[in-house]
């Protein structure tokens, strides 16, 4: 009885430091590039989140799931082109969202490094592949808001995005897409509000 009543009020205090990302008044933006050093950008929407809050205004872990089917391109002017390049981006060369709409990012730890500045050490899944992945934050969180920003570096051969990469087809010459594309992220976080109480 005592472990339950343990159990219980952890389980309270915990839930009250739970923040989710308002999409809405957040941004990821994509950027891939050419071997010519062209590059197309565009932006990304967060679907659902759940980040878990020490006492101590401190990121301890939680998960971002990424709607892929919401990606959009925003470099090319022309809607006919831009249309054509999600599309590209949405079938089976890149992202297969039809198959795979979520991709998912698993924050495991966060070290301090200095000032507001942090190590996270990750898991991305991306087309139900999930592979290890470290990046810097910089969080501030403070009055039951969340404010994250920073730069993600991905590697698309990990996942099996084939596509002119130059690790699946070494004799593509100067045709490849690089396989590193970037996220760059802001996001903003509120605390929840837990409904039971």
């Amino acid at each position: 009885m005592i472990k339950l009543l343990y159990i219980f009020f952890f389980s309270l205090i915990f839930s009250s430091n739970q923040f989710e990302i308002d999409d809405k008044k957040s941004s990821i933006k994509w950027k891939g590039t050419k071997s010519t050093g062209s590059y197309h950008d565009g932006l990304i929407s967060v679907d659902s989140s759940i980040l878990n809050i020490d006492d101590n205004n401190m990121l301890l872990n939680g998960k971002i799931i990424i709607d892929m089917n919401s990606i959009v391109c925003t470099d090319i002017q022309d809607p006919e082109s831009s249309s054509y390049l999600v599309q590209h981006l949405k079938n089976d060369d890149f992202f297969s969202t039809d198959l795979f709409p979520k991709s998912i990012l698993t924050i495991n730890k966060v070290t301090p490094i200095n000032d507001d500045n942090y190590s996270i050490t990750a898991d991305l899944t991306i087309k139900d592949q999930t592979h290890p992945i470290d990046f810097i934050a910089n969080i501030i969180i403070k009055d039951g808001i969340g404010l994250a920003s920073g730069k993600i570096e991905i590697n698309r051969a990990q996942y099996g995005i084939k596509y002119k990469s130059q690790s699946w087809y070494p004799d593509i010459g100067d045709r490849f897409i690089n396989d590193i594309f970037e996220l760059y992220f802001n996001l903003l976080a509120n605390k929840k509000i837990n409904e039971d109480l």
